[in-house]
């Protein structure tokens, strides 16, 4: 009989690196020979990345789409759907599960009480990245606050040390929620996590251990060597004479930074500025206010056809998230192209030591200075040197015993 895996996330209705990781476990372990299932509260096509990962096998749970404001109501909506997702896992017979987030990881909890199947808990992201999730204001995750916010610059500048204000039910429902949340990351079989600061967070918030695992790319990426042109064509753009960021437009990016650090540095390449999201029309404004105005492009949402011959012919890529791990540079270091990272991004000495891998403090004269500097004369990258950041390198390791 074909063992079946399920995948569970929250939301699968949009492009960015918690899909891209899914859709490619998903297909790595259908390669392999097995049935996946994938589950979730919310899906859109926006996730095939333009028609690139099959739709089959989704099974959307479904439920109200409430405020995270409103913990209580949200929490309910998902409760609700806990008998279906019991079901879909029984009655195909599932083996292992992969569940990508904490409040996911909770509903997975509940949902496989008192049955024999595994959930593996994927941590991508940390409540300490995200700055609307209540759980760290909780009594059994506050006394680490300000241990792990001032561990990190980008914490310290987007986390709120005081919690935004609570109704008593709301305040109650976020202390059971939590409590759930801790003991369902203790009862998984496996943890992962990408990056050594998370390790130390969840070794910290939920007294367990986790295994470091990191991937990012296909192994045919760093193999690739024909890179097409169209894309220059579209956009306007000439083969390395452009740095390129692509990401989801939020605060949690630092697109601002990189914006500011660009105009700073006065380079006269072109900065590409890839992707959508809720901030877009405020940083259009502080592009628009700047001194490069006129050589900063809002490309919007690039194509998965065309992301990679844009990473390739960029003379740089630049990254300035807050998370301790991003999949996008490292792409586009396999495909040759320097990147340049804040110090949040926790890499290891194997990354660091790479030529064409920077990292700098998350302010614009270290970002501007840095731009100079790799944009002047870009360091030539050892793409063979990125094996173990492939994603067959990553799912194997989830997969072991």
């Amino acid at each position: 009989m074909t063992p079946t895996i399920a995948w569970v996330v929250n939301r699968l209705d949009s492009v960015g690196g918690g899909e891209r990781l899914l859709q490619e476990g998903v297909a790595h372990f259908r390669s392999l020979g097995y049935r996946v299932l994938v589950c979730t509260w919310f899906y859109g096509e926006k996730a095939t990345f333009n028609g690139r990962y099959p739709t089959f096998d989704v099974i959307e749970l479904k439920t109200d789409e409430v405020p995270r404001s409103d913990i209580l109501s949200r929490g309910l909506s998902r409760a609700k759907t806990l008998g279906k997702l019991r079901r879909v896992l029984r009655d195909n017979k599932v083996t292992t599960v992969f569940v990508q987030g904490e409040y996911d990881v909770a509903l997975v909890y509940l949902a496989t009480l008192f049955t024999r199947i595994a959930y593996r808990f994927l941590i991508f992201g940390q409540i300490y990245q995200y700055p609307h999730d209540n759980a760290k204001y909780s009594r059994i995750f506050r006394k680490h606050l300000l241990k792990i916010v001032f561990s990190r610059p980008g914490y310290r500048e987007t986390i709120p040390l005081q919690p935004p204000p609570l109704t008593l039910k709301n305040r109650l429902a976020n202390e059971l929620i939590c409590a759930i949340r801790w003991l369902a990351v203790r009862k998984a079989e496996k943890r992962f996590s990408f990056s050594r600061q998370v390790q130390w967070e969840t070794q910290l918030l939920f007294g367990c251990s986790t295994e470091l695992a990191q991937g990012a790319f296909p192994r045919a990426l760093i193999e690739q060597t024909l890179f097409g042109t169209t894309a220059l064509e579209r956009y306007g753009l000439k083969s390395g004479h452009y740095v390129l960021s692509v990401s989801r437009l939020d605060r949690k990016k630092r697109i601002d930074l990189i914006i500011d650090g660009f105009a700073a540095s006065g380079s006269d390449q072109v900065l590409v500025i890839g992707g959508e999201g809720p901030d877009e029309p405020l940083l259009r404004r502080h592009a628009a206010a700047s001194n490069a105005a006129d050589r900063i492009i809002f490309a919007g949402m690039i194509s998965d056809n065309d992301m990679i011959d844009l990473k390739h012919h960029a003379s740089l890529f630049v990254s300035m998230d807050i998370g301790d791990y991003d999949i996008s540079p490292l792409e586009a270091l396999a495909v040759g192209t320097p990147v340049l990272c804040p110090t949040d991004f926790d890499a290891d000495s194997k990354l660091t030591s790479m030529p064409g891998f920077v990292q700098t403090a998350p302010d614009a004269a270290a970002v501007a200075e840095e731009i100079r500097r790799i944009t002047a004369e870009p360091p030539r990258v050892d793409r063979s040197a990125l094996a173990p950041w492939t994603w067959s390198s990553y799912f194997d390791h989830l997969m072991s015993r």
